[in-house]
């Protein structure tokens, strides 16, 4: 019963979402997409996400074509989100984005960078990587019983239901492919843009930012 309830709220959000998204898109000047939204509602922004259950958020699944008008966005922001989704459905998302943003649109992009896990077990010795190590270990995996780099990392992937890690060469390739230009990685919380500056929300999600800040990779792009 509770799966069929599901099931129905579902196609409810994809029947209502439509009428939602035209109604954002006629009274902002100035539209902005965040893509997986989650709690983390951004004022003035159309927030999407595969389960809107926090109130004006709107259906919208990454992994699928976007059922947005080209060329309608002046910004594209998805935090923690595409390291969800198989790595082909990361380059529809992408792809989705540019079509969606008009020329000169800038995406913002945060997602876990794996070079920081990886070095997790290459170099769990020093100190911002002991002090992540613990951090998972004690609120994560504290039946485990010592700190052990193997778990945190297994805990990165499978714990968090991750698809996909990127590295930052990869990331910057799939946005290029995707058709950005400009691709530059900018500090979380940091940028030139006043529309993207101090918008991540994933350290109060995860409720610490120097891990937030130690995992996390960010970028910016052009639509050209």
């Amino acid at each position: 019963m509770a799966s069929l309830r599901f099931r129905l709220r579902q196609r409810f959000w994809r029947w209502t979402a439509p009428g939602k998204i035209s109604e954002y898109l006629s009274d902002n000047p100035s539209p902005k997409l965040q893509i997986g939204a989650g709690y983390n509602l951004l004022r003035g922004w159309l927030n999407t996400t595969l389960y809107p259950f926090a109130k004006g958020a709107v259906y919208l699944d990454a992994s699928q074509p976007f059922p947005l008008p080209s060329a309608a966005f002046d910004y594209v922001f998805s935090e923690h989100v595409i390291e969800h989704i198989e790595f082909e459905e990361a380059a529809t998302m992408l792809s989705e984005s540019a079509r969606s943003l008009k020329r000169g649109g800038r995406i913002r992009l945060a997602t876990p960078d794996l070079a920081q896990i990886i070095a997790l077990y290459a170099q769990p010795s020093g100190v911002a990587q002991q002090a992540y190590i613990r951090w998972i270990m004690d609120n994560f995996r504290p039946c485990v019983g010592e700190y052990n780099p193997a778990h945190v990392i297994n805990q990165s992937f499978h714990g968090w239901r991750h698809k996909f890690i990127y590295d930052e060469p990869t990331m910057v390739k799939a946005l290029e492919s995707a058709g950005f230009t400009a691709v530059t990685r900018v500090e979380p919380g940091r940028s030139g843009d006043e529309n993207l500056r101090g918008i991540e929300q994933h350290g109060e999600y995860v409720g610490s930012d120097s891990a937030m800040r130690y995992e996390t990779m960010v970028f910016e792009a052009v639509k050209p």
